[in-house]
């Protein structure tokens, strides 16, 4: 589980397995992270590492 909190400041527990896709983007003058998960709830969030995180847990599970 990543921890991650939204730009409303709410924090949520995210199992990777459950995220679909991260997009970076920019968004006044700040880097953002949308990450789009299987329930169809979209976060953003400037937080980087745990974007980051989310990322690196997706390619480690890519099959072969």
């Amino acid at each position: 589980m990543i921890l991650i909190e939204d730009a409303n400041e709410e924090k949520y527990y995210i199992n990777p397995k459950q995220v679909i896709y991260v997009k970076e983007r920019e968004h006044m003058g700040k880097n953002m992270w949308k990450i789009m998960m299987t329930n169809g709830e979209a976060l953003m969030t400037s937080n980087k590492h745990g974007a980051l995180c989310i990322i690196a847990s997706i390619k480690s599970k890519k099959p072969n």
